[in-house]
């Protein structure tokens, strides 16, 4: 029986019932733990946390923006002298 399941695997309809009653089991102990109360210090603090993330997404496409107009800057003044013989 042990070879036939390594091959198979979980297959029919009792094995799904197996898995259907694992599934309510983690769901009655995600249940019963109760959630955990986070101080207020802690909550200003992921706030801030959040706040300064946001900042440095906002920074960083500020940054990838102005790196793509100078990459573009380089290239006209190249085609400029190129094409004017400067």
């Amino acid at each position: 029986m042990g070879l036939k399941d390594k091959i198979f695997g979980k297959v029919g309809r009792h094995s799904q019932s197996l898995d259907i009653q694992e599934t309510t089991r983690k769901k009655e102990n995600a249940q019963e733990i109760p959630e955990e109360t986070v101080s207020r210090s802690q909550q200003r603090q992921d706030e801030k946390n959040e706040i300064n993330d946001e900042k440095k997404r906002k920074l960083a496409r500020k940054l990838n923006w102005v790196i793509a107009g100078l990459f573009m800057a380089i290239i006209c003044v190249y085609c400029f002298m190129v094409f004017v013989n400067f």
